[in-house]
């Protein structure tokens, strides 16, 4: 398979980042910020899901750990079925392309998920979200903000989006967080099965995910009329809103002028900032009553809410 060529100085955040929404060249202290939460987001979750592991006896953390901290959630749950059959799917179409039988291997990764589903699910909300029963608007949103994106967009642009949206942190990608979340399990003294390890990647692409979106949410709330509130509640949109908004496919010409990368407005590191006082406060409400755990060798954490899960 052909290896993905990344763009020079452009981290695997960054990359990571513009796939989400921001601009073609991410602030660097921007991406530097939401590594950081992000981490401290994975951080708690393996430290949740490794308590549940230790109440089955096992230092060995696997998927269905993670599953039962997302029961509450159907939508989070029916996005990662549907990132588990992609990822199925992609793996028996790459052992095609080599010639390989596909006979002997099984892909089950999401009938492995649906039968731990179905012991917890007695009103059976968990199961109609392995079948792809909820309309999840974020995800429609987010599939509407990259159309709108990439629109405009000449083939070479495009190519480097698409590039973008192939980075995770998965594999060879973001050796940083590879490392970090090795040293994790290694405080913990536990091991993660691969399909455990591949959907806590799944997981913390998520978490990033959703902080960009929140950073295009404080944006548009910063050039928007506070007396229109009819603008409040548009689509957040790439990183340069406009209402009205009419897209044209219309072509730049851009024979004998060589525009520079850097022409734009990337999601800054006060907007980052400003969007984690924003989780922050949602989360000071919801525990004001109700308290925090504190974690075996962790401090009470996050005062950010778990985004992936």
């Amino acid at each position: 398979m052909e290896s993905v060529k990344t763009s020079p100085g452009i981290s695997d955040t960054q990359q990571m980042m513009y796939a989400f929404g921001d601009f073609r060249r991410p602030n660097p202290e921007s991406a530097m910020i939401i590594e950081q939460v992000v981490l401290a987001q994975l951080r708690t979750i393996i430290h949740l899901a490794a308590a549940v592991a230790q109440q089955r006896y096992s230092k060995i953390l696997i998927v269905e750990d993670i599953l039962l901290l997302m029961r509450k959630n159907p939508i989070k749950i029916q996005r990662l079925i549907k990132y588990l059959k992609a990822k199925d799917s992609g793996a028996e179409l790459s052992l095609l392309e080599k010639g390989e039988s596909t006979t002997d291997r099984r892909f089950n990764s999401t009938a492995r998920c649906r039968a731990f589903l179905q012991k917890i699910d007695e009103t059976g909300v968990l199961l109609a979200a392995c079948d792809e029963e909820y309309f999840d608007d974020i995800y429609h949103e987010r599939l509407v903000r990259l159309d709108r994106m990439t629109k405009n967009m000449d083939e070479r642009k495009y190519l480097e989006f698409c590039k973008a949206r192939s980075v995770s942190f998965r594999g060879k990608y973001s050796q940083w967080f590879q490392g970090a979340l090795q040293e994790v399990v290694d405080n913990l003294d536990i091991k993660l099965e691969k399909l455990t390890n591949d959907v806590i990647c799944y997981l913390a692409y998520e978490t990033l995910g959703q902080i960009v979106e929140m950073c295009l949410v404080v944006r548009r709330d910063t050039i928007s009329n506070p007396a229109d509130f009819i603008e409040r509640i548009q689509p957040i949109q790439s990183v340069n809103p406009s209402f009205p908004n009419v897209s044209l496919p219309v072509r730049e010409k851009t024979e004998g002028v060589k525009k520079s990368d850097f022409v734009g407005s990337p999601i800054s590191p006060a907007e980052v900032r400003e969007a984690v006082r924003r989780l922050q406060e949602g989360e000071k409400t919801r525990t004001l009553f109700r308290g925090k755990k504190k974690l075996r060798g962790l401090e009470p954490e996050p005062t950010v809410p778990l985004l992936a899960i």
